[in-house]
């Protein structure tokens, strides 16, 4: 009986802690990806690609989407996709629609990228991703970046 007792009260505990827990690693996340987008936004500004390639973006990310012929899945192509975005807009602003804790270190958020082009004859633009971000000794970095052209 005694057991029978240490057993119920154990998965009452649990099914009371569980979802406080959970919510505890999301709100984690979500408070971190938001540093992270907010990093990237000023980097951006000050036309910085290495930081946002190598303090955003993981040394192992994976960039691919619409229009996009290639997987880009190395830090040095990393680094270039990031330098012809940066060299080719004037701003950008995201923003984040979601993010879900997938445990204490990942997470996957819903972002729209508002771009405004360099060239005056380019209008500003929106696009739309899902990204894989991963906590590592690094800190929180984007894994996987996938995109296409629109909002949310």
């Amino acid at each position: 009986m005694f057991y029978a007792n240490l057993i119920v009260t154990s998965a009452v505990i649990a099914s009371v802690l569980m979802p406080a827990m959970a919510t505890a690693a999301e709100g984690a996340a979500e408070k971190a990806i938001r540093e992270r987008i907010a990093a990237l936004e000023t980097a951006w500004a000050r036309g910085d690609a290495k930081y946002i390639a190598t303090q955003v973006y993981g040394s192992d990310a994976l960039i691919h989407g619409e229009g996009q012929k290639e997987f880009v899945r190395t830090p040095e192509g990393v680094k270039a996709i990031i330098e012809h975005l940066v060299a080719g807009s004037k701003s950008i602003k995201v923003d984040i629609h979601s993010v879900r804790s997938l445990g204490n270190n990942a997470a996957t958020s819903w972002v729209t990228w508002h771009v405004t082009p360099k060239a005056a004859s380019e209008k500003p633009f929106d696009v739309r991703a899902l990204i894989v971000w991963t906590k590592g000794k690094d800190g929180w970095r984007m894994r996987d970046d996938m995109y296409s052209f629109g909002s949310m």
